[in-house]
């Protein structure tokens, strides 16, 4: 279960937006106050980066069978239909509620879902459609028991008030997540690198200003926002596959063939460490296809750009790959050792790994 917040629908959903380790919690919230065992927020359709299924209450186990059975489909999930039934009919986001599911129930190829939620205790509840774009929906749930009863008209005014504040608030998380892209590309282009910002589809979210010359020049082609080019030993669009394949490879290296007469084009893709939950528009992997400088403030400029390390950050790491001890690395930078252990702990968190073995297997590729 998450930590209830207090507070208005406005605050509760945009501290989540800020915060989104914090959703959890909001969704609990909303739940509570509507009398449900579970707040949902889920994100469903085939162009969505990431399909989601947040779930207070539930677990986990659940929300993977789930997932495996294909019960996403208006065929065979009643929440599904009643939500399609209203958008094709030009309504994207009433609230409904089990009387709508009542209706559709008896349409639905298979009863499978219909049983299943009543054998773990969700056969009711009340759903509204937050999000539906390109990507395809965000949607936002209360699942309720038997027990919990059918949701009350006075329930549903109370979720749909939280709704509206949750629409706001997945909207405003969306926009910060793809303009961290933006961003990113912006601090490579500071330091001269050409870059390629990719999301966890291998799609290209943005890209530096050097990279954009090597597409003009028809070394990498750029289309629809997918990376392709020959090489070996991978192509450049399976270079990005390897990157973002759910067991794919965090770094790979390959060489793009490029007109006679020309040096060959050296490609190198990092995945970043994963980030707190997303809708799906952070920053998966960067394609670098001119690495740093491999004097000291060349890499600790590229460290800062790809994982946010502050400079001195940076320049421990720098140090701790070179074989500095630590307590000579304390006396170089002036600082104490505790106040060194600190700097190393927030370097191992912001590159997703766990210690000194883990952050030399992160650097090799970099500054070999």
């Amino acid at each position: 279960m998450g930590q209830r917040i207090d507070g208005d629908w406005d605050d509760i959903f945009m501290q989540a937006a800020l915060q989104p380790d914090l959703w959890l919690a909001a969704l609990d919230t909303l739940a509570t106050r509507t009398g449900s065992t579970h707040g949902q927020l889920i994100g469903v359709g085939g162009a969505r980066e990431i399909p989601f299924n947040i779930v207070t209450n539930f677990e986990p186990e659940m929300i993977d069978f789930f997932a495996a059975s294909g019960w996403t489909s208006e065929s065979h999930n009643f929440r599904v239909a009643a939500s399609n039934r209203h958008v094709e009919r030009g309504f994207y986001d009433p609230v409904l509620h089990e009387a709508d599911y009542d209706r559709v129930i008896p349409d639905l190829a298979s009863r499978d879902y219909v049983d299943w939620c009543e054998e773990i205790g969700i056969p009711f509840g009340c759903q509204t459609n937050l999000v539906i774009d390109n990507f395809g929906v965000v949607g936002l749930a209360t699942l309720r028991s038997r027990r919990d009863g059918r949701t009350t008209p006075a329930q549903r005014r109370t979720f749909a008030e939280g709704a509206k504040a949750a629409r706001r608030a997945v909207r405003l998380q969306e926009k910060l997540e793809g303009e961290q892209a933006k961003l990113l590309a912006g601090a490579f282009d500071a330091i001269q690198v050409s870059a390629f910002i990719i999301d966890v589809r291998g799609r290209v979210l943005a890209h530096s200003a050097g990279a954009d010359t090597i597409v003009d020049a028809g070394d990498i082609r750029l289309s629809g926002r997918v990376l392709d080019g020959a090489g070996a030993p991978f192509t450049m669009r399976q270079a990005v596959q390897a990157l973002v394949a759910e067991d794919g490879l965090d770094h790979i290296r390959t060489k793009l063939a490029t007109p006679a007469g020309r040096p060959p084009l050296m490609i190198e893709g990092f995945r970043l460490p994963d980030r707190s939950w997303s809708l799906g528009k952070l920053p998966h992997a960067i394609l670098i296809a001119n690495g740093p400088r491999r004097d000291r403030a060349g890499v600790a400029a590229y460290l800062a750009a790809i994982y946010r390390l502050s400079p001195a950050e940076a320049d421990i790491a720098v140090r701790l790959f070179e074989g500095r001890t630590r307590s000579d690395i304390a006396e170089a930078r002036g600082v104490t050792a505790e106040t060194l252990r600190g700097q190393i702990k927030q370097i191992y968190l912001k590159c997703g790994i766990d210690g000194e073995a883990g952050l030399m297997r992160l650097l090799a590729p970099i500054l070999s």
